[in-house]
Formats: structure tokens, C-alpha cells, sequence
């Protein structure tokens, strides 16, 4: 990753456990990301597989890593925004690392309000730009 590439880890859950679910969810989400001009989205790794199996590693269900220049930042809020809006019962917690430095916000629909998130996304882009 280059000093002007964002590391964000994108976690979803769902109240039930339903992994089908959370799955389905995941890999929609990752779809509207990689519409956007990021450099890359991919799995975040669950560590080694299972004994017996032949998988060399297997990602962890609901998490996703997104690298990506901070001026895509805003736009990548946007689509979360928008999906989590779509999605009302799916909270969502967004960990972004620059450098040495982490920042994370987590966003449940059913307890934070627009103008609060508006908040938690202002506070998370200065703290990411400093």
C-alpha cells in the first residue's frame, strides 16, 4: 500500500447470525464498492482453513478491505450510506487505517440517526486527513 492509499475494513452484521444472509449482503455490498474508482476490495482473511480441507485460506463472512486514495473517501460514504439506507436492519462498522493511525466508527440504523452519521463520517475524514 502507498503513503496515498487508505486501508478501510468494512464489517456487517446481521441481528439473526443468519451467515446465508450476511453472505449475500457482503458480496452485494462488495459490488457497489468496486464500482467506485477504488484500488482494490477484497476478503478479509479468516486464517488458516479448517482441518481437512483444502483451501489454502477463506475469508472471513460480512468483512471486506477496501484500498483506495482518500479523495475516494467521500464518495465510498456515500455508497455506504446509501446501502446501509436500503438495508435498515444491517449495522456496519468501518475501520480506516492511515499509516500508523486507525479510526472507527460503527453505524446500526436502527439507533443512529442521518444527522449523527453525517457526524461520525465528518469526524472520521478529519481524523483520517490529519
Amino acid at each position: 500500500m502507498s503513503e496515498n492509499q487508505t486501508e478501510l475494513t468494512i464489517e456487517l452484521s446481521v441481528d439473526q447470525g443468519d451467515i446465508n444472509e450476511l453472505d449475500d449482503l457482503s458480496r452485494q455490498l462488495r459490488t457497489e464498492v468496486e464500482e467506485l474508482r477504488v484500488d482494490g476490495v477484497d476478503w478479509v482473511s479468516a486464517g488458516a482453513p479448517p482441518e481437512g480441507t483444502k483451501a489454502a485460506d477463506f475469508a472471513a463472512i460480512g468483512q471486506l478491505i477496501v484500498t483506495l486514495a482518500p479523495t475516494v473517501i467521500p464518495p465510498l460514504f456515500e455508497v455506504l450510506k446509501s446501502w446501509v439506507e436500503r438495508k435498515p436492519s444491517t449495522p456496519v462498522k468501518i475501520k480506516v487505517k492511515v499509516g500508523k493511525r486507525t479510526a472507527q466508527i460503527e453505524y446500526d440504523p436502527t439507533t443512529t440517526n442521518a444527522k449523527d452519521l453525517e457526524g461520525l463520517v465528518r469526524s472520521l475524514g478529519r481524523t483520517v486527513n490529519k
